[in-house]
């Protein structure tokens, strides 16, 4: 076998290895990798395997529309390796306009509005009955998820707020960070409270620059948080940005 026929055959071995695929998937990205999947069989596993590592997307709650409008308690998750929306536990309170994050893996559902119009300071959070105990308590086998209720919010109810998950917390502490909103009986506030999941309280940190609800806001690669559009105190659309 001459030298180029034995790279031929160390490059035809490699692309037919799913490995191999995974790995340009997860360099490439997520839209490449499912245009990936039309190149080989060998590809398609890989950018699978690749894109079953992604955590998912999970929409929860809102409104739905019937013969009343009524707040939802519906959770879906879309499953990024077959863009499919998979049913997930229901929420204990159907709530629309709410804030939601990651926090080390669990999900958590911060305030918003019921199915009666109320502004609501009740927290959720979705964990894992790993407990036999635990899980025989709430009605479920062990291993199964399900929503749990987390000590309410001592800074009242309030919706169209952002959260941010603390990175870093000490020990098992669970913590986020509440921006903005609208609290009931002040409108739309710059306040920013910092959540300690374990207890509901609710601690002050300085307030955003401006009064925001019904905005966006992520973290950024050093750490800092980026707030944008959204509703002022008049009711006029916010085009400036800030970061906290």
């Amino acid at each position: 076998m001459t030298a180029h026929e034995q790279a031929d055959w160390a490059v035809d071995r490699a692309t037919a290895l799913p490995e191999f695929w995974a790995n340009v998937a997860k360099h490439l990205g997520f839209v490449e990798a499912w245009r990936l999947m039309l190149v080989s069989r060998a590809a398609c596993a890989g950018s699978k395997e690749f894109l079953g590592t992604l955590p998912g997307l999970i929409v929860c709650g809102g409104m739905t529309t019937s013969s009343d409008v009524e707040a939802a308690s519906d959770v879906w998750r879309l499953d990024l390796a077959m863009l499919r929306w998979e049913p997930m536990p229901a929420l204990i309170t159907g709530r629309s306009c709410h804030a939601c994050c990651a926090v080390r893996g669990a999900l958590v559902v911060l305030g918003g509005q019921n199915s009666v119009e109320e502004f609501t300071s009740s927290v959720e959070m979705l964990l894992r009955q790993d407990n036999p105990a635990r899980a025989a308590a709430c009605g479920r086998s062990e291993g199964t998820e399900t929503f749990a209720e987390t000590p309410p919010l001592s800074c009242s109810g309030i919706v169209d707020a952002a959260a941010i998950a603390v990175e870093g917390s000490d020990g098992a502490a669970r913590q986020v960070l509440l921006l903005g909103g609208w609290m009931d009986n002040y409108g739309p506030v710059s306040a920013v409270h910092l959540v300690d999941l374990a207890t509901g309280v609710c601690t002050p940190q300085p307030n955003l620059l401006c009064e925001r609800d019904q905005f966006a806001a992520a973290r950024l690669p050093d750490g800092c948080v980026v707030c944008a559009g959204g509703l002022s105190s008049v009711d006029t659309a916010l085009s400036a940005a800030e970061v906290f």
